[in-house]
C-alpha cells in the first residue's frame, strides 16, 4: 500500500495571500475523491507576518504586540468547516469559535515543558509557566511565576521581517478519527474563515498591527485503495461512514445564578466542556480576547432534560462568603477533575496546563489573565458511545460572582463557549450524503 503527502493550495488564491484586514478572509481546500486521507496526520502550514497598518513594518520588542499563549497561530481562524466535495448540501462538522476550542483542548492535555519543545514549533504558543528558575522575571516574586518574561519570548518570534512558519494539526472531530475513505465521501472541502484582528492580537499597541498569511497550504497524507478495498466498496451501495465531531455553542451569563438550556438534536454525545471571558474583553484589543477565565464558580449542576445527568449531585465550591473572589482558598478540585473527564479519563492525563496555580488561583488565572480554567463533564465514561440528546435538553446550571477581573469588587457579564463531542454517522444513498447522527 503506497502513501503520498499531497500539498495543497488554496482554491481561492488572491496571489498566496490572506488576512482579515488584508487580503482574502476565508481560505477553501479542495481534496479530491481519491484513497483514503490518514486525517490524524493532516497538517495546516503556512507563514504568518505581523505588519503595522500603516507603514507594513514589523513589531519591535518595545511595541506590546502579543498572541494567546495557548492558541498560537490557530487563532487566526474563527470557523472551521469540513464538507463533502461531491454531497456539499449539508457540513459535516462546523465549529464557530475555533481557537477557544483550541486553547481549552490543547492546554488540559499538553503540560508546560510540551508547549516549549512541540507547540512552539507547531503554532507558536508557548504556554504558560516556566520550566527552570532562570526563565523567571524575579525568582523573588511571591507569585508562582510572572507574566513578563514569557510575552517578550513570544514577541521577540513575531518581530520576525520574513514572518514565521507555522505547521499546525487542525483541531477538530473529523481529524481526531480513524482513516477516512476519501472515495465514500465524495472528495473533502476544508473551509478556514478568519478572525478579527482585535481578538487575534492583544497588547496597547496591537490596535496599530494586523496578521497576514502567507502561501498557506494542507498537507494532505492519502494512502492508495487496495483492490480489496476498492471491490468492497463497489459492492456496497450504502455506505456508512463514523467520525467524531465537535458542536460549538456560545450564550452569556448575566445573573449570579444562570441556567444555560441547549436543544441540540445530537445523538451520541460523549462529553461537554465550558471555557468563559468576561463579554467586555471581545475583540478588545487591550485584553486576550482568547483568554480562559475562571467567573467565580460557586457551584454547578449538570441536566439533561428535567434531571441532573450525568453527575446526580450538584458541585459546590468550598467558598468562604467573609472573603473576596482573590483570596478565597479553594483549588476546585471537582470543577477541574470533571473538566478533565470531558476529554478523557482524568487518571489518564498524564501532563496538562490544569495546575494549581493556573486553574485554582484567582489572582492570577483571572485578575492577571494568565489562566487555565474551564467546566465540563462526561456523559459516557465507561462505554464511551455517548447518550443521546434528540428529544431532551443539555446544560447546566450554574452560581457564580461574575467577578470583574480588574476589580474583584465589581461585577461584569461573561460569556460561556461550549462544546459537545459526539459520534457522528453518515450514508451514502441515491447520490446524497445522509447525515444519521
Amino acid at each position: 500500500m503506497s502513501k503520498q503527502y499531497l500539498s495543497i493550495a488554496s482554491s481561492n488564491g488572491n496571489a498566496g495571500v490572506f488576512g482579515f484586514s488584508k487580503g482574502t478572509p476565508q481560505l477553501r481546500f479542495d481534496i479530491a475523491d481519491r484513497g483514503i486521507l490518514q486525517a490524524q496526520e493532516l497538517r495546516f502550514q503556512g507563514t504568518l507576518k505581523i505588519e503595522n497598518t500603516g507603514t507594513n513594518a514589523t513589531p519591535t520588542i518595545a511595541d506590546d504586540v502579543n498572541l494567546d499563549a495557548f492558541s498560537g497561530v490557530q487563532g487566526v481562524i474563527q470557523t472551521l468547516e469540513l464538507s463533502s466535495r461531491a454531497y456539499s448540501s449539508r457540513a459535516l462538522e462546523t465549529i464557530q469559535n475555533y481557537p477557544r476550542l483550541v486553547a481549552s483542548h490543547q492546554s488540559a492535555l499538553h503540560s508546560k515543558a510540551q508547549y516549549s519543545t512541540q507547540l512552539t514549533h507547531e503554532q507558536l504558543s508557548l504556554g504558560r509557566g516556566f520550566d527552570t528558575n532562570a526563565g523567571r522575571d524575579d525568582t523573588n516574586s511571591q507569585s508562582p511565576f510572572t507574566q513578563a518574561n514569557q510575552t517578550k519570548a513570544q514577541r521577540i518570534k513575531l518581530c520576525s521581517t520574513d514572518g514565521i512558519s507555522f505547521d499546525m494539526r487542525l483541531v477538530c472531530g473529523m481529524m481526531m478519527s480513524q482513516d477516512l475513505d476519501l472515495e465514500m465521501l465524495g472528495g473533502l472541502t476544508i473551509e478556514l474563515t478568519l478572525a478579527p484582528d482585535s481578538n487575534f492580537l492583544y497588547g496597547s499597541d496591537s490596535g496599530n498591527f494586523r496578521y497576514v498569511i502567507e502561501n498557506p497550504r494542507l498537507i494532505v497524507p492519502v494512502l492508495e485503495k487496495t483492490a480489496q478495498e476498492q471491490l468492497a466498496l463497489a459492492n456496497n451501495p450504502s455506505p456508512v461512514l463514523q467520525f467524531l465531531s465537535f458542536t460549538s455553542l456560545y450564550n452569556t451569563i448575566t445573573s449570579t445564578d444562570n441556567q444555560i438550556v441547549h436543544r441540540t438534536n445530537l445523538r451520541s454525545v460523549i462529553s461537554s466542556f465550558q471555557n468563559y471571558i468576561p463579554v467586555s474583553y471581545i475583540n478588545n484589543t487591550a485584553q486576550n480576547g482568547l483568554g480562559q477565565h475562571n467567573p467565580d464558580i460557586k457551584k454547578l449542576t449538570f441536566h439533561k432534560g428535567a434531571s441532573r445527568f450525568p453527575l446526580e449531585y450538584s458541585i459546590l465550591v468550598d467558598n468562604d462568603p467573609t472573603k473576596n473572589a482573590s483570596t478565597q482558598p479553594t483549588t476546585y478540585p471537582q470543577v477541574l477533575i470533571n473538566y478533565m473527564d470531558a476529554y478523557r479519563n482524568f487518571t489518564e492525563v498524564k501532563k496538562s496546563c490544569i495546575n494549581k496555580s493556573l486553574s485554582a488561583d484567582f489572582t492570577n488565572s483571572t485578575s492577571q489573565g494568565l489562566g487555565v480554567f474551564g467546566s465540563g463533564c462526561s456523559y459516557d465514561a465507561v462505554s464511551h458511545a455517548g447518550v443521546s440528546a434528540t428529544n431532551d435538553t443539555l446544560g447546566l446550571e450554574i452560581q457564580s460572582g461574575l467577578t470583574d477581573p480588574t476589580n474583584v469588587a465589581q461585577t461584569t457579564p461573561y460569556a460561556i463557549y461550549t462544546y459537545y463531542l459526539c459520534k457522528s454517522m453518515v450514508r451514502v444513498a441515491n447520490n446524497n450524503l445522509e447525515v444519521m447522527s
